[in-house]
């Protein structure tokens, strides 16, 4: 079995962003600016803005968030606002949100729109266009890449249908010319088609719920989960039963979520490029 570690990649996507950003702020005067907006007292939400301010700051991007609490009017008219404000070029709207907001992702402008989640980002991604791709699933394309993992005419599963994650990763998969099956709570038989998958992308949000006798000893094993349980951060496949059997899996943590850190960070510095018309 092949651990199919992320910190060398994103410590590589790291490296390379520091230099770019470096280079626009001598070309342009400026720097890439993010606002994090989040409605509410949610703690994980919270530690995330944390995490997200370290890595900007180690990259030079400028970093601003603002909490709301019991003000949605508020809420909205800053994020109007930053939509507006030349100087803001990237824009993350922490979730989860209260019903009564759950529209408000649809007001973020998509040229500042990070995380991919507008329908306008994912109706350009679906129909093959440019555009800034949600960052976890392009994460797992980046591992696939640079483990040199074949993708074209291999039969991938994906176990999870969010917006976020197992959506448009199976639309780029399909891109990559793999035949991709689509896995969730409904799925008749989820063994026999893990079973039968050359790819793996768990992405379901259930500790531990794929376990290694499911899979077969050919298997690449992407594993998107971040489950915190008991303190200890666990992922979508159970890691120990796993590696016994396929042929590389991603580890939690060091896997998914360390590249998913750097690929956001790199939409930071394109939703920059492209707003200043930079190539």
């Amino acid at each position: 079995m092949k651990e199919l570690s992320g910190k060398k990649l994103a410590a590589e996507i790291k490296a390379a962003l520091i230099k770019e950003v470096k280079k626009l702020k001598a070309q342009t005067g400026a720097a890439p600016h993010l606002i994090v907006l989040q409605y509410g007292e949610d703690a994980a939400s919270k530690a995330y803005a944390g995490r997200i301010e370290k890595n900007c700051e180690a990259i030079g991007i400028e970093f601003e968030y603002q909490q709301f609490i019991d003000q949605p009017e508020k809420f909205k008219a800053r994020l109007k606002e930053a939509n507006e404000d030349d100087q803001i070029t990237s824009i993350m709207v922490q979730q989860p949100l209260p019903a009564e907001l759950k529209d408000s992702l649809e007001m973020i402008n998509p040229q500042k729109d990070i995380e991919g989640i507008t329908s306008a980002s994912l109706g350009k991604l679906f129909v093959g266009l440019e555009t800034l791709n949600p960052a976890t699933a392009e994460a797992c394309m980046e591992i696939l890449d640079y483990y040199d993992i074949p993708i074209k005419g291999q039969r991938a599963v994906v176990v999870g249908r969010s917006n976020i994650v197992g959506k448009p990763v199976s639309i780029l998969l399909q891109q990559k010319h793999a035949t991709v099956t689509m896995c969730h709570s409904r799925t008749r038989d989820l063994e026999w088609e893990l079973k039968n998958a050359d790819i793996v992308v768990a992405a379901v949000g259930r500790a531990e719920m794929i376990k290694g006798e499911m899979l077969n000893k050919d298997s690449i094993v992407i594993d998107v989960g971040t489950n915190f349980i008991e303190g200890k951060l666990l992922g979508d496949v159970d890691y120990d039963s796993a590696a016994e059997k396929v042929k590389a899996i991603t580890p939690v943590p060091g896997g998914v979520g360390t590249v998913t850190n750097q690929v956001l960070m790199r939409n930071i510095v394109k939703s920059f490029k492209n707003l200043h018309k930079i190539k």
